[in-house]
C-alpha cells in the first residue's frame, strides 16, 4: 500500500490586503493552492496512491466555504481513493463539521478509528483553535487508551496535528505529548505522522517510526527574539506498508524557498 502525507495547506479562496506582519506575510505567499496540484501530481508520477492523509491545518482561517471548495478538490484528485484528515490549530472544528462532513457543526474533537485489511487508521485531534501548541484533555487521553485497549487484533497508524518531540522544532510540542508517549508505546504502533511545524522530520521513538511531514504553504524559521524568517515551503512525503513494515519512501520539497518577510511574531 502507498499512502501520501499532505500537511498544512492554510488554503484561503483569496488572501486579502494586510498591514499585520502574519498577514501580511501571506499575501506575499504564492496561493497554496497552486503548490497542493504540483505536490498531488508529483506523487502520482511516483506512485499509485491508495491511501492519502492530510494532517491539519487545511485551512487558514477556517472558512466554511474553504473547506468545502478543498472537500469537492480532493473528491475530484481522488475519486477512488479515500482520502482522511485530522484538524489542527487553523482549523474550526464547527465549521469544518459543516463544510466538510456537510454535518452538524459542532466543537466536539475531531477522532475517528477505521479499519483497513491489515491496520487500523486512528485520527486524533489535537486542535484548538486560537491555541498555537494545541491541547488535549483527560477525556482524549480516556478515548486514546479505550481506543487502543479495544483494536489490539492489527497494528495501528496514528496521525495527528502537532508534533510530540521536545526540540524537534524551535515551536514547543502538543503540551500533553508526554502522556500521549506514555500510552502508545504500549500498544503496537505502526507509525506516528504528524504536520504543523511544516518541517520534514523522522527518527524512531521506543522501535515506533515517527515522521513529520513538510507543510504545502510555507515555513517560519525561528531567528530568536520572536522573529521569523517566513519562505516559501511546499513538499510532501510518501509512505509504504509492505507486509506489516511502515516507511517512508520519498520526501520531496517542490518549491524554490523563495523569501516572504521577516515578522516580528510578539506583535500578532
Amino acid at each position: 500500500m502507498k499512502i501520501l502525507q499532505l500537511s498544512d495547506l492554510h488554503y484561503r479562496q483569496e488572501y486579502l490586503p494586510a498591514e499585520n506582519g502574519y498577514q501580511e506575510m501571506l499575501t506575499k505567499m504564492e496561493n497554496p493552492f497552486h503548490y497542493i496540484d504540483v505536490a498531488i501530481k508529483k506523487a502520482k508520477e511516483q506512485a499509485t496512491i491508495d491511501l492519502v492523509l492530510i494532517t491539519g491545518d487545511l485551512t487558514e482561517d477556517g472558512e466554511v466555504t474553504d473547506y468545502a471548495f478543498l472537500k469537492k478538490y480532493f473528491d475530484k484528485s481522488f475519486p477512488n481513493t479515500p482520502v482522511f484528515v485530522t484538524l489542527g490549530n487553523h482549523d474550526i472544528k464547527e465549521n469544518f463539521y459543516q463544510g466538510w462532513l456537510k454535518n452538524v457543526p459542532t466543537s466536539h474533537y475531531y477522532n475517528f478509528v477505521y479499519a483497513f485489511k491489515d491496520f487500523y487508521l486512528l485520527s486524533f485531534d489535537s486542535s484548538v483553535y486560537g491555541k498555537a501548541d494545541g491541547h488535549i484533555d483527560r477525556g482524549q487521553l480516556n478515548w486514546l487508551e479505550e481506543i487502543l485497549s479495544t483494536h489490539h487484533d492489527k497494528p495501528v497508524l496514528f496521525m495527528t496535528h502537532h508534533h510530540l518531540l521536545e526540540k524537534q522544532y524551535a515551536t514547543p510540542p502538543l503540551p500533553q505529548s508526554q502522556q500521549v508517549w506514555q500510552i502508545l508505546k504500549r500498544y503496537d504502533v505502526l507509525a506516528v505522522i504528524n504536520g504543523h511545524t511544516h518541517s520534514h522530520y523522522q527518527r524512531t521513538v521506543s522501535e515506533i517510526p515517527y515522521y513529520t511531514a513538510d507543510g504545502l504553504s510555507f515555513l517560519g524559521q525561528d531567528e530568536g527574539a520572536g522573529i521569523v524568517r517566513f519562505i516559501q515551503h511546499a513538499g510532501f512525503s510518501l509512505y509504504e506498508l509492505n507486509e506489516g513494515q511502515f516507511a517512508e519512501i520519498n520526501a520531496e520539497v517542490v518549491t524554490s524557498g523563495r523569501f516572504l518577510q521577516k515578522v516580528d511574531m510578539r506583535l500578532c
